[in-house]
């Protein structure tokens, strides 16, 4: 039995991608196999297609690093065995990826979902609402007054404006065009700033100091990393979480040396490393905190449906409005 994926044979992004058609994989004991309905396509993704995330795979692979489908059979074992038939969400660290008709998950790593989640809610389950949420959790523990997020009108953005209101901590929302102010605005956002207005720098100095926003997630990097740093109070602290400038962070020294700020990574990988068991119950405890939000505030709204044979023609262009949604591969009919 073959199924059609794409398979990335290059690291030349989105282009690099032909469809193919190769063996459906089999699931080992623990394992499940999921007739994929949709996955997301994220920033890391783009990354990934491009060989600048974290450590290039060897290639030809299928990219795609979470999804949601069908469970159609399990390699044994009483938690996979179980799982047959239900509609599950899912991440890959390595090997094939969602970018197909089908995908090996391990059933300890597979979250049921139930109906009320739309299937492109479900598909990105882990990504961005792992990721909000552990941006905005030293906020939500009081270890900051306030929050800055340099990518305000993605879907990560929007999740974290939800998140703030539901905590009731001040978030600052920096987005690149004027339009997107209102835009967000009438989602629930209190602050936004418009970087390309002459007095953005002046108007984020301002806010920050009166909100006392000392935590910054920076999804942009490049020149941004720097000006957060020369804006925030002394002793904040930017978490560099993304690349979406495609440069590399920039700071002023003087602002690390004689205002003590600090520039550090945060990668939502980490938060699935700890094995040990109070580890693996933490990671339980913040997968179901996600799913419960799943309809409200970490529900992920779509632009564009992709089947797998578009990839290389329709991303390049769909990825110059990701404010306007999530992107969602469709390998089915």
């Amino acid at each position: 039995m073959t199924m059609r994926a794409a398979m990335l044979e290059d690291f030349s992004g989105p282009a690099g991608i032909r469809v193919v058609e190769i063996p459906v994989p089999t699931p080992r004991h623990g394992e499940i196999l999921v007739r994929v309905i949709c996955s997301p396509v994220n920033p890391s993704d783009v990354l990934y297609c491009s060989g600048k995330y974290s450590s290039p795979p060897k290639l030809p692979v299928v990219p795609g690093f979470e999804g949601c489908g069908t469970v159609v059979s399990s390699g044994g074992g009483w938690l996979a065995n179980r799982l047959v038939g239900r509609r599950v969400a899912g991440a890959v660290q390595s090997g094939q990826g969602f970018w197909a008709e089908y995908v090996i998950l391990k059933a300890v790593e597979a979250l049921p979902m139930p109906d009320e989640v739309s299937n492109e809610s479900a598909a990105s389950a882990f990504v961005n609402p792992l990721t909000a949420l552990g941006l905005a959790r030293p906020v939500i523990k009081g270890h900051h007054r306030a929050m800055i997020h340099t990518a305000g009108a993605s879907q990560l953005g929007r999740m974290l404006i939800r998140l703030s209101n539901r905590h009731a901590f001040p978030l600052i929302n920096i987005v690149h065009r004027e339009a997107l102010v209102a835009e967000l605005k009438a989602e629930g956002a209190k602050h936004v700033l418009d970087s390309s207005r002459a007095d953005f720098q002046e108007s984020l100095t301002s806010l920050a100091r009166d909100l006392k926003a000392t935590w910054a997630a920076d999804a942009v990097a490049g020149s941004m990393t720097g000006i957060l740093a020369a804006c925030m109070p002394s002793g904040s602290t930017i978490a560099v979480y993304g690349v979406l400038s495609g440069g590399e962070s920039t700071v002023n020294p003087g602002d690390l040396i004689f205002r003590g700020q600090t520039v550090t990574g945060y990668w939502v990988s980490r938060e699935f490393q700890d094995r040990s068991p109070l580890g693996l119950l933490r990671i339980s405890g913040f997968l179901w905190s996600a799913r419960r939000l799943l309809t409200t505030d970490l529900q992920s709204k779509a632009q564009a449906h992709v089947p797998l044979e578009d990839i290389a023609n329709s991303l390049p262009k769909l990825l110059q409005s990701t404010s306007k949604g999530k992107i969602y591969i469709r390998p089915g009919s």
